[in-house]
This record gives C-alpha cells, sequence and structure tokens, in this order.
C-alpha cells in the first residue's frame, strides 16, 4: 500500500497541499528521489527535491473539470463527474481552528463537531490556479462533513439556502456564468447560521434571514475575500471571481439589496415534470422549492448507487474464494468508518454477497456429478445464506436472477416463489436506475411527495437495478440470455474501449422486461397460453413506452426471440434490425438472426405472412413507431 505525508511550502495556498510519498517503517521516511519503483508517470519532484504525487489525472478518463473528469454515459446519455479522492489519517493542522472556535450560538453542536472530527477529510486532485506549482498541489475537501452539517438545517434555514440559490441561477449565473457557484452560497449559509442567534432562523424571518445573507455575500465581493469555512485563510474568491467578474457581482447584489426584495417576483419556481406546475397553488412557494430539491437528491442517490453497483461488477472476481477476500477487506475497512458511511458499506456488502451465493451455485451446477452429497448441501446452504442476506438489495434484480435459476435448475418451487414476490409490487411505481428527471413521470413524482424514504429505503422497495449475468454464470443464465455475454464476437478489438466496455461480455437486461420475459418462458414450459400472450404483450409494451429502458438493444433482441417461438418471424425480423440501429456493432441480434435465417430457409416459409391476430398487432407497432 503507498501512503503520503501531507506537506506544504511557501508556494502552497491555504486548503492546498502537496503528497509526498513516505515508507512507514520502522518511521516515517521520505521515500529517495532516485528510486525507480516509483516511476508510474504520477510521480514528480517538487521544488524542494521531494517525491511528490502529480494531480494530473489521465485524458484517456474524460474531460477534466477542476478536481473530476467527465465521462458521458452512452446508455442513460448522461455525462457522469467523478471525483478521485483520497483519505486524510487525521485533520490537517490548519484546519485545527473550526474546532477551537468560539461559538456563542451553539451551532453547530459539539456532537457535528467531534462527527467531523472523526470523518476526517480527503484531498482532491486540483491545485490552486495562482499557484507555480499547480500540477503538484491537492485540495483539501470537507465534503463529508459539509454534507453533515448541511442534514442539520432547520426547514426555515433550509428554504433560506434554496431560495438563495435561485437568486444565484436567476440573476448572478446569467452574468457571470459559473464563476459563482452553489458552494459560495453553502459558506455563505454556515457563516451566517454559526453567527446569528438560533431564534431568528423562524419562518417569520424568512426574507430577513435572506436579506442578511445576500448583504454577507455583498460585503465579501466587495472585498474580494471570501472566507472558507473550514480553514479560514483560504480565501474561496481569488481564483475566478477577480476583475470585471467581481465588479458585475457585486453590482447584481447592490441592485438587490436596494430592491426591497422584488426581486423574489422574478424567481421563476424550478420545473420537474408538469407535476410540480399543477401542485404550486396547493403549496407554499418555498414548499415546492424545497421538494424539489429533496427529489433531485433522490435521484442523485440512485445514480450514486448504480455507478457503486457497476463498479464492483467490473472487478469481480472469477474465483468465489478471492470473492470471500473481497468481502473480509470491505468488512475489515467499514470498521473504521463513520456511522453515517456504514449504510454505503452495507450496499456494498449486498451486492458481493448476492453474487458470491450465485458463484457458489454455479459451481455446484457445474460439479453436480462429481460433488459428494454433503458437500452439495454445504454449497446449497451457503448459497442460501449468502442470497438471503443481499437479496434486498435493490427491489428486484437479485430475485430475477433466482428465477432464472430455479429455470435452470428445473427448480419451480423457485421460480413461482420469486416471481410472485415481484408481481406483488406495482413494477410501475419502481424506479429504475437508469432514469432520470426529464423522464420522471407524474405517479413517480407524487410518490417521492407524498412519502419521505431515506436511502436505504428507496434503493430496497423503490428501486431496480438492470439483471446482470457475468461470463463465470454462463451455466445458470438463461439460454436465450448467453448470446449476448458474446456480442464482440467478430468486431475488431479496437473499436473498443477495455475500460469502459466491459460490461459487453456481461448478459444484462432491464429489470422489467427481464420479468415480463421470465414470465413469459414460465408460462411456455405451463402451456398457459393466454398468460404466455399477455406477457408478450407487456414485452411489447415495455419495449414501445418506455423510454429509458437499460440496453434497448438487449430488450429488443429477448423480443424477438419470444416472436421467434411464436412463430412470427416477420416481427422476429424487425424487432433483430431495430436492434441493429441503435447498436450496429456489440450486438448478439447477429446471432438471432442467423438462427432465423436458418429457420426460413428450412421450413421454406421465407416469404409467408402469418395472419394471426398477434402478427398483425406487432406489425402495426413497429411500422408505426419505429420507421
Amino acid at each position: 500500500m503507498t501512503n503520503f505525508l501531507m506537506v506544504n511550502d511557501t508556494h502552497t495556498h491555504p486548503g492546498y497541499v502537496k503528497l509526498q510519498r513516505i515508507s512507514i517503517s520502522p518511521v516515517y521516511t521520505p521515500v529517495p528521489v532516485y528510486l525507480e519503483e516509483y516511476n508510474d508517470g504520477f510521480s514528480t519532484i517538487d521544488s524542494l527535491n521531494r517525491t511528490v504525487l502529480s494531480n494530473t489525472l489521465p485524458h484517456t478518463l474524460g474531460t477534466v473539470y477542476g478536481p473530476a473528469y467527465r465521462k458521458h454515459n452512452y446508455l442513460s446519455g448522461l455525462s457522469v463527474d467523478i471525483v478521485y479522492a483520497l483519505r486524510c489519517s487525521q485533520w490537517p493542522q490548519e484546519g485545527y481552528e473550526w474546532f477551537l472556535r468560539r461559538r456563542l450560538n451553539g451551532w453547530p453542536t459539539p456532537i457535528q463537531i467531534e462527527n467531523a472530527r472523526e470523518y476526517g477529510c480527503f484531498v482532491t486532485p486540483v491545485g490552486h490556479s495562482h499557484s507555480p506549482e499547480c500540477l503538484l498541489e491537492w485540495r483539501l475537501s470537507f465534503s463529508i462533513a459539509e454534507r453533515d452539517i448541511t442534514r442539520s438545517f432547520e426547514d426555515t434555514t433550509m428554504k433560506v439556502y434554496i431560495l438563495l440559490k435561485m437568486v444565484k441561477k436567476t440573476y448572478i449565473e446569467p452574468v457571470v456564468g459559473d464563476a459563482f457557484s452553489s458552494y459560495h452560497c453553502k459558506v455563505c449559509m454556515f457563516w451566517m447560521r454559526e453567527r446569528t442567534p438560533h431564534e431568528l432562523w423562524r419562518n417569520e424571518n424568512l426574507l430577513q434571514c435572506l436579506v442578511l445573507c445576500i448583504r454577507q455575500l455583498y460585503e465579501w465581493a466587495t472585498t474580494g475575500f471570501c472566507p472558507d469555512y473550514f480553514i479560514v485563510t483560504n480565501n474561496i474568491y481569488d481564483r475566478k471571481i477577480i476583475g470585471s467578474v467581481r465588479n458585475n457581482i457585486v453590482q447584481i447584489l447592490r441592485n438587490l439589496l436596494a430592491s426591497n426584495c422584488t426581486f423574489l417576483l422574478g424567481i421563476k419556481c424550478c420545473k420537474l415534470e408538469q407535476y410540480i406546475t399543477d401542485e404550486i397553488s396547493r403549496f407554499d412557494y418555498c414548499i415546492i422549492a424545497i421538494k424539489t430539491e429533496e427529489i433531485v437528491n433522490h435521484m442523485l442517490s440512485l445514480s450514486a448507487a448504480s455507478n457503486c453497483r457497476s463498479s464492483i461488477l467490473q472487478y469481480i472476481p472469477q474465483h468465489y474464494s478471492t470473492l470471500v477476500d473481497y468481502l473480509h477487506r470491505i468488512m475489515h475497512v467499514s470498521k473504521s468508518w463513520s456511522y453515517n458511511m456504514q449504510y454505503p458499506f452495507k450496499h456494498a456488502m449486498m451486492i458481493l454477497t448476492s453474487q458470491l451465493g450465485f458463484h457458489v451455485a454455479t459451481i455446484c451446477k457445474e460439479n453436480a456429478d462429481v460433488l459428494l452429497q454433503e458437500q452439495v448441501d454445504y454449497l446449497v446452504a451457503l448459497a442460501s445464506g449468502c442470497l438471503s442476506f443481499g437479496i434486498n438489495s435493490d427491489t428486484t434484480s437479485v430475485r430475477l436472477k433466482l428465477c432464472g435459476l430455479g429455470m435452470e435448475l428445473g427448480n419451480h418451487y423457485l421460480i413461482q416463489t420469486s416471481l410472485q414476490h415481484i408481481s406483488d409490487y406495482r413494477m410501475r411505481y419502481i424506479f429504475s436506475s437508469a432514469m432520470h428527471h426529464s423522464h420522471y413521470s407524474k405517479y413517480r413524482i407524487e410518490r417521492l411527495f407524498r412519502n419521505r424514504y431515506n436511502t436505504e429505503e428507496l434503493l430496497q422497495t423503490q428501486t431496480s437495478y438492470s439483471v446482470v449475468y457475468l461470463p463465470s454464470e454462463i451455466s445458470i443464465t438463461p439460454k436465450p440470455l448467453r448470446m449476448e455475454m458474446f456480442r464482440s464476437l467478430g468486431v475488431p478489438s479496437e473499436l473498443r474501449e477495455e475500460s469502459s466496455d466491459i460490461w459487453f461480455d456481461w448478459a444484462e437486461i432491464d429489470s422489467l422486461m427481464c420479468l415480463y420475459f421470465f414470465q413469459y418462458l414460465n408460462f411456455s414450459r405451463q402451456r398457459k397460453v393466454k398468460h404466455k400472450h399477455a406477457a408478450l404483450d407487456n414485452m411489447i409494451h415495455v419495449v414501445s413506452t418506455e423510454p429509458d429502458i437499460l440496453h434497448r438493444d438487449t430488450s429488443l433482441n429477448i423480443l424477438g426471440y419470444s416472436f421467434t417461438q411464436e412463430n412470427q418471424l416477420t416481427s422476429a425480423y424487425r424487432c433483430f434490425i431495430e436492434s441493429f440501429k441503435i447498436r450496429p456493432y456489440y450486438n448478439a441480434a447477429k446471432f438471432h438472426l442467423g438462427i432465423l435465417f436458418n429457420r426460413i430457409h428450412a421450413t421454406g416459409r421465407g416469404h409467408r405472412h402469418y395472419g394471426n391476430r398477434r402478427n398483425d398487432i406487432s406489425s402495426d407497432l413497429y411500422c408505426t413507431r419505429w420507421q
């Protein structure tokens, strides 16, 4: 493990540090300059001849924005900002003033201050823009402490914070762009909440508190110095808010203060679907803003959890013993984190544990002929225990994989219990991990308005991940989905980016589509024709009307496979062609089309049309929607 010591010198601005490589045994020892083992492209020598870590990120990761790099997600159409951060083992010395600061109004509370000390801080890869060694500096980040303090905001404090951000977006942002950010508003809220009496922050004083905050921002802009809340010597204005930008902000804030609060009439409430517009007559203006903010926070929670799951799946080892080692490492690391960080670790544990259960089930199935009965019983018990712990990582994905496992093992009880449990949910109220705010429909927004979910409840009762089968699980993957694991076959390797396209080797399908497909397979085996046709109709409806299903190309392939089973070859062909339009290269539709053409050739029915009702419906459907 590589260790670093936070150091600074005369060139280092407050709030920034350098990371010097050290050896921790038997004492902290700086790494000699001449050691070639650290020639990794990220280490360099600073002005004092120290081996330090550069903050330069590889440009292949995406477009760099400050401490983050932005990468476009082609599946959801969204861009994701990812920040690399290193956790510091202790609070930086220049930030100890925050613990010793005299607070006459009792905010934040002593418990919150101690929690912040326990949380610690991070360093992120961005240097001060005016530093001669900006590529060697790392910025201190107190994001966890900030989040904990922000969550303690009372109702009125949160309303003022939201209104302040609206003022920024309506009046300041159009003039100076992103030079003045929401972070400046947050710092202002921290300082004003600490310096003013608790009794002031009541609903009847809402406008007075807002004006106080705007006046404080005006004073900071006039002097050109805005002290960071945790490190007061760090001026967070001196990077962007200078020159004409600062003059424009001073003028805007002066006009706002002189308007006697009439500027509020020029703020348009954030719209999130037509539902919010319909509700304005029933809710106070500020309540609407806060509810909107809550929904955005929910979406960010879903996005973070989904990214966490994707990252975990990318690095899951092929052998189950190594996976057990992964679980032990997470358990060990999680003990050193605070209470508020326990659920993210628990969520990662649930994902890994469920994956371990399926790995064990795979071993049991592949070696059933050579294992002793006692070994089989042990493996079954181990798999059951793992899956029981991980089954609530979300609403449906683990249960759907259990259903698929039951199909491969011929376990009708497992199939029925899994499908029945999922069917008990009203699936239209479940959030897909791929959805974003512009496509949240009215009933989904209404559900968030009327219920206050924490992240754990949101994931376990309201969210569904896609269903993923890894290559090591091919023996327990339903046969129609196995072709998806070979989508890269015959495609030049230079078209593939290994770091982001690892999922090409998986079989991944949207959970709602997977549910109806498994229902179709189950009813087909049971020869329940009416129920089978209903499941097929549901699959058609999902592909035709749901704008945010994950891996639409896979869903089309599965729908085409189902049409092939129904002998509706024309509709099957249309599905595969539409799938190719979405993903021309890495697509398992080529295998389905080969099977389809072989079947047409073998039966000699390539140009015949089938006049049954379902073929007519599906033909009209695809002709009108996708041409």
